[in-house]
C-alpha cells in the first residue's frame, strides 16, 4: 500500500514539474509586450516566443490559454521588442522578389495604408451606389445588379482625393510611396462599399417596384 502511495506521489510530482516547465517555455520572461507591424499596416501587440526560421512565433493576443500562432516573415515589416526597445526590420529592398520600394518608401506606403484604413470613409460613394442600385431595382429589370457592379468597378479606378483630416503627417503627401499605399486601400474600401450599398439599393428598389406593381 505504501509503495502505491509512493508511485502516486512521484507521478503527481512529475506532472507538476512538466506543467511548470511548459509554462516557463510558454510565458515570456519579459512582461513588456512586443509590437509587430505587418506589411498591410496592421499592428499586433503580443509576446514573441521565437524568431528562428521563416516565420515568427508569438502568443495569440488575448488568449488565456497562451495559444501560439505564426506569421510569415514575408508578411512582416518590423518588430519592436518591448524589453529593450530594439527594432528589427524584416522588409528587404529587392526588385527580384517584387520589393521595388526602399525601406523608407515602404514605411511611408504602410503609413498611407494605415491613414486610409482609419480616415477614409467614402460616404459619397455609398450614397451614390445606393441611388444607382435603387434606380436599377425600381425598373424591375432582370439585370438590375449590373449597374451597381459597373459603378463599383468604376470606383476601383477613379482618382482618390486625399483629405487632410485623414493624414497624420502632411509631409507624407509629398511622397509617392505614401500616396500609393493610401490610394490602394481607399480604392478597395470604396469598391467594397459601392458593392454593399449598391446591393442594398437594388433590394430596396425591387421592393418599391413590386409595391407599385401590386398597387396598380
Amino acid at each position: 500500500m505504501k509503495f502505491r502511495y509512493f508511485i502516486l506521489a512521484v507521478f503527481s510530482f512529475a506532472l507538476f514539474t512538466s506543467a511548470a516547465a511548459q509554462n516557463r517555455l510558454t510565458m515570456p520572461e519579459c512582461a513588456i509586450p512586443d509590437t509587430l507591424l505587418l506589411d498591410d499596416g496592421k499592428i499586433v501587440i503580443t509576446h514573441i516566443t521565437d524568431t528562428v526560421g521563416y516565420a515568427v512565433e508569438m502568443l495569440k493576443p488575448n488568449s488565456k490559454k497562451h495559444k501560439k500562432l505564426e506569421v510569415d516573415k514575408d508578411d512582416l515589416f518590423q518588430i519592436t521588442f518591448g524589453c529593450n526597445g530594439k527594432k528589427e526590420i524584416f522588409y528587404n529592398y529587392d526588385t527580384l522578389i517584387g520589393n521595388d520600394m526602399t525601406v523608407d518608401e515602404a514605411r511611408r506606403f504602410i503609413e498611407g495604408e494605415q491613414d486610409a484604413q482609419r480616415g477614409f470613409h467614402a460616404f459619397g460613394t455609398s450614397a451614390a451606389a445606393f441611388a444607382v442600385g435603387a434606380g436599377a431595382g425600381i425598373v424591375g429589370s432582370f439585370f438590375a445588379l449590373a449597374p451597381p457592379f459597373i459603378f463599383a468597378g468604376f470606383m476601383s479606378f477613379k482618382y482618390v482625393k486625399i483629405r487632410h483630416h485623414s493624414v497624420r503627417s502632411l509631409e507624407n503627401v509629398h511622397h509617392d510611396g505614401y500616396l500609393y499605399g493610401y490610394s490602394m486601400v481607399a480604392r478597395r474600401k470604396r469598391s467594397s462599399k459601392a458593392l454593399l450599398w449598391g446591393a442594398i439599393g437594388v433590394a430596396v428598389g425591387t421592393v418599391v417596384h413590386y409595391i407599385i406593381v401590386n398597387n396598380n
